[in-house]
């Protein structure tokens, strides 16, 4: 998702607000100018570029997990090739984030694993209900309930989707934290699967953080926040050797868990063959709460970012934000 900020700096990220564009009416078109523009816009050029994924989406749906999903992994391993561009960045990068491994591997094993995760969209509900999602530390997360509300800090690596179905299988109430794509189709089919699966959705920016500062006031409430991020092309998380930096996601992370006096716990989902994942959760993070939240962020952000940043790289493939600027 694309903002009105463009400012070059990591350090000067302006918080923003989002909201969902209402549909422009009838007599916008009437009206000429920007208003018919932005009805044109939005109902035939937008909806026209939505007919493939919507056709993907429902064509999917009936077969089985790992045909859709080998499937997406031939999509993207084609479409990679008309990309040279995307895929120059994706070898650069892994090749910056880990020297020790072939990048164009990387490259080419990160093209299939987003066929897959857009492929799997559309089943799954049945990935979730069978046997294709392991769980480790489990006890990390009810160790973490039982002192007080969590922070899960979530990483975009494998299919991080089916974290909602496993909390879900835990019987933990959450909510969480999402961007929404530019596609509307993309949007509203990600969250009908995400309410589904239990999620409560918590908007970007300023507007979420009301309601999630709510669900952590509950004595174990808990809220999803993915510590790993891309904004407007660039990477902002990992730092990969850069400066620490208070503008992204690991710094909401820590303000979050200072007010509430929450714990951080890591998770992650890994693909390990196919359509099999294991959702991994890690120790929870406890923050140093007599601090106040006035305190430094700079030692709990780089903290937090010494977890993500060797997971991230020891599945760099699997990796969502490979293709982004630094």
């Amino acid at each position: 998702m694309r903002t009105t900020d463009r400012t070059a700096g990591l350090q000067t990220r302006k918080a923003f607000v989002w909201q969902e564009e209402t549909p422009p009416r009838l007599a916008d078109l009437m009206a000429g100018g920007d208003r018919r523009r932005d009805f044109w816009r939005y109902w035939v050029r937008d909806t026209l570029r939505d007919f493939p994924k919507r056709l993907s989406h429902y064509g999917l749906r009936p077969l089985p997990a790992r045909v859709a999903s080998a499937l997406g992994a031939l999509h993207y391993g084609i479409l990679g090739r008309y990309y040279p561009g995307i895929s120059r960045r994706m070898r650069d990068n892994a090749a910056r984030i880990a020297p020790e491994r072939d990048p164009e591997a990387v490259m080419v094993a990160n093209w299939r694993n987003k066929g897959r995760l857009m492929a799997e969209f559309s089943v799954l509900p049945r990935i979730a209900a069978g046997n294709g999602v392991t769980v480790t530390g489990a006890e990390h997360l009810r160790a973490a309930r039982a002192r007080g509300p969590v922070v899960m800090l979530a990483l975009h690596l494998g299919n991080w989707e089916l974290i909602s179905p496993v909390m879900r299988g835990l019987n933990v109430p959450f909510a969480t934290f999402y961007m929404p794509p530019e596609s509307r189709f993309e949007h509203r089919t990600a969250c009908r699967i995400r309410r589904n699966f239990g999620a409560e959705l918590l908007p970007p920016g300023l507007t979420g953080v009301r309601p999630a500062l709510k669900r952590l006031a509950e004595p174990d409430g808990v809220v999803i926040i993915f510590g790993d991020e891309g904004f407007d092309g660039r990477i902002m998380a990992p730092f990969f050797g850069r400066p620490v930096h208070l503008a992204g996601n690991l710094a909401i992370a820590v303000r979050l868990a200072r007010h509430a006096g929450a714990s951080i716990l890591p998770v992650h989902v890994i693909r390990e063959d196919s359509a099999r994942f294991e959702c991994r959760m890690l120790e929870a993070i406890t923050l140093d709460h007599q601090a106040g939240a006035n305190a430094s962020l700079g030692p709990e952000v780089e903290r937090l970012n010494a977890v993500i940043e060797p997971v991230i790289r020891a599945h760099l493939d699997q990796w969502f934000f490979l293709d982004h600027r630094f």
